[in-house]
């Protein structure tokens, strides 16, 4: 018998973990269509009873890499092992898993509870068992109230917690969610995000959700992996994907808001950004530069905007203004470049209005221009 072979009949038995959470490894994992390479050489380590969450745009391998490890796919390349085990080829049934969908998987002619039970029910669990998980995640959820209501009389919100419920019901060991938020309003989807939170706190399973909007992942997530162009870009927690993007690509996909981009020509201990505006170019920066031409990335959060001129600043005009509640978001024109700044309501500028811009080195990333690697902070 192969290697596969042997390792596929040792992970056979869908029960064998009794749904306890397992650490995920995926090794050099590729997968190729005709034509198409979609996912290329990631490794990822996904640790149990984590909440991991894939981010990146449309068509950059994440959904693709879930049907991985869900099974819905083969890896035309590398490995996936869940525990110790090889899983590349185990069937999805076979995987102790749980998945939830963006288009919301319900029976209408069924009531809440029963829907919540089925999977059960299919796979001949006892009837007493069956009930008394079906009122624990019932519980979980907040759907007590619901159980005997029909699929048609919830709104949107409770149709995705069924869903959740469902799946949740057979204590799987690894629960994997495909943009399940996404047909949702706004209120809903920030609603929903709590719930996930506090249900992944209760249950302790391992959770990897795919979703292409960075401030779901970032409420949400324990850790993000960014993924673009088949590739796994950057992993962290969300503060340090903002805090210390790995590249340029990095640093514009993560933020709220654009981030401002400069490129400078360094000279010595100075660095010229825009015409007639040159700074010191601090020490610890100049000795992890190469060359001279630098760039520069300022999140508008940190880009300093004064009414008065001052030394290291820059004159600009406000170009555009966004009320944001209780920030404002500024375009400014200096030099005939347009820079974006986030500044709280207290001090409010109108369009027109002169002022003066300046950075916080300790608050700017320096890249290499040629790689677009970051080189600062180190």
């Amino acid at each position: 018998m192969s290697q596969q072979s042997t390792l596929t009949h040792a992970t056979g038995n869908r029960h064998q973990r009794d749904g306890q959470p397992v650490d995920i490894q995926l090794r050099g994992v590729e997968k190729r269509f005709e034509g198409f390479h979609a996912v290329r050489g990631v490794d990822l380590d996904i640790t149990s009873g984590e909440l991991l969450v894939l981010l990146g745009p449309s068509g950059c391998g994440k959904t693709t890499t879930l049907n991985m490890l869900a099974g819905l796919e083969t890896p035309t390349g590398g490995q996936i092992i869940f525990g110790d085990k090889i899983v590349n080829h185990l069937p999805p049934e076979e995987r102790d898993i749980a998945m939830v969908f963006q288009s919301i998987a319900l029976y209408p002619h069924l009531n809440v509870r029963e829907n919540i039970g089925f999977a059960l029910r299919t796979q001949k669990v006892d009837r007493s068992v069956v009930a008394e998980r079906t009122v624990e995640v019932a519980g979980i959820l907040g759907l007590t109230p619901m159980l005997d209501r029909k699929i048609n009389q919830l709104s949107g919100g409770q149709r995705q917690r069924v869903a959740i419920a469902k799946a949740l019901v057979r204590r799987p060991a690894l629960f994997l969610l495909d943009e399940p938020f996404s047909s949702l309003d706004a209120e809903l989807r920030r609603q929903m995000r709590s719930e996930l939170i506090r249900i992944h706190r209760e249950v302790e399973t391992t959770m990897v959700f795919v979703t292409h909007d960075q401030e779901e992942a970032m409420a949400i997530a324990d850790r993000i992996g960014v993924m673009n162009e088949g590739k796994l870009v950057q992993l962290g927690d969300p503060l340090d994907l903002y805090l210390r993007p790995v590249n340029t690509w990095i640093a514009r996909f993560i933020g709220a808001h654009p981030i401002n981009f400069l490129t400078g020509q360094a000279s010595g201990n100075t660095i010229s950004l825009l015409p007639g505006w040159t700074l010191e170019l601090p020490a610890e920066v100049r000795a992890r530069v190469s060359g001279d031409t630098v760039t520069l990335g300022v999140r508008p959060d940190y880009l300093q905007v004064e009414r008065a001129p001052h030394a290291g600043s820059i004159a600009g005009t406000v170009h555009t203004r966004q009320i944001l509640g209780t920030d404002v978001l500024y375009e400014i024109d200096a030099g005939d470049t347009l820079l974006r700044s986030v500044r709280s309501v207290t001090d409010v500028f109108t369009e027109g209005d002169q002022v003066h811009l300046s950075l916080d080195w300790n608050q700017v990333f320096v890249f290499d221009s040629q790689t677009e690697e970051r080189v600062y902070p180190a």
